[in-house]
């Protein structure tokens, strides 16, 4: 229990802590007698995971850092929807996420949306975005999409300006699709299909675990990842498999899906898994055949706490 500083968002206490939690668009608004040097966590939304074969979606980028914030301040807490999702007869390639944008006093930090993944129609390759979008599968040179942020060293701490993200995987030819990157590790390449060597899925790559900070056992942020432990967010979106049925593409990392993520699609009569909401992770690809679509990416989110 305590009584919050500032308003915005859904707030929670902790380990003498107050947490602001963005899940949707909103005001951080401050008092007169308020002076504190805020801890803060933003995520891009994550790519959408293409269809038919296509590449598992991009995580948003990870941003992590401080920023002071001085009295009477009200700024703009701007959160990225997750990237459509690539789907037969209709909106036939996915698309990126959206970025996801805090106005601090200070300085306005922009955490950039996933990357789509690599498509049936050019270009194939998968998208840059903070992590990119894994490559189509059965395309020579599909290659996965370029992560603006830096790889992830490990440990939660302060990122770098660009903030933490990982390219997507390449494809197979003949095979399946690249696995969408992650905001901690980078999308699998796509596996051979043949008989020796099954087209299964490639996994997306892994998330991050939330600092100690957020890790209230009350609240619901983040996800399950390896090892059991929970808050993780932004892995990337599993790919489909070649040829169906095969083992899919798991969302997040091998062992998933983690950090929801979606998983790619394992036969031709699934889709592609949309990520959670709120995850900024990369959706899942779909497979080789009907109904050829893949899984939205998940909205991005901010994390803003200071002493209670």
């Amino acid at each position: 229990a305590g009584t919050a500083k500032a308003s915005g968002g859904a707030i929670s206490f902790y380990n003498n802590k107050t947490i602001h939690i963005f899940t949707n668009s909103g005001t951080f608004t401050t008092p007169g007698s308020f002076s504190e040097t805020c801890e803060y966590v933003i995520i891009g939304g994550g790519g959408g995971g293409a269809r038919d074969l296509g590449g598992g979606g991009g995580a948003g980028a990870w941003m992590e850092g401080t920023s002071a914030v001085g009295n009477s301040a009200s700024f703009a807490v701007t959160i990225g929807a997750g990237g459509q999702a690539g789907m037969a007869g209709g909106t036939e390639a996915s698309q990126n996420g959206v970025d996801t944008v805090v106005a601090f006093p200070a300085a306005t930090v922009t955490a950039p949306g996933g990357g789509r993944g690599g498509s049936p129609d050019s270009p194939h390759a998968g998208a840059a975005g903070g992590s990119g979008g894994g490559g189509r599968g059965n395309r020579a040179g599909a290659t996965g999409g370029n992560g603006t942020g830096d790889p992830f060293p490990g440990t939660p701490g302060t990122s770098p300006s660009n903030g933490w993200g990982h390219p997507g995987g390449t494809a197979a030819n003949p095979g399946s699709a690249g696995g969408g990157g992650g905001a901690g590790g980078v999308g699998s390449n796509g596996n051979i299909g043949s008989p020796s060597d099954n087209g299964d899925g490639a996994h997306g790559g892994a998330g991050i675990q939330l600092p100690a900070t957020y890790r209230n056992p009350a609240s619901s942020v983040g996800f399950p990842g390896p090892g059991g432990g929970g808050y993780w967010l932004a892995g990337g979106g599993g790919s489909g498999v070649y040829p169906s049925p095969n083992d899919p593409g798991l969302g997040g990392g091998a062992g998933g899906p983690y950090a929801g993520a979606g998983n790619g699609a394992a036969a031709n009569d699934n889709r592609g898994t949309p990520a959670a909401a709120n995850s900024g992770s990369g959706g899942g690809a779909g497979a080789d055949g009907s109904p050829r679509q893949g899984g939205y990416g998940g909205s991005g989110i901010v994390l803003i706490a200071y002493p209670t």
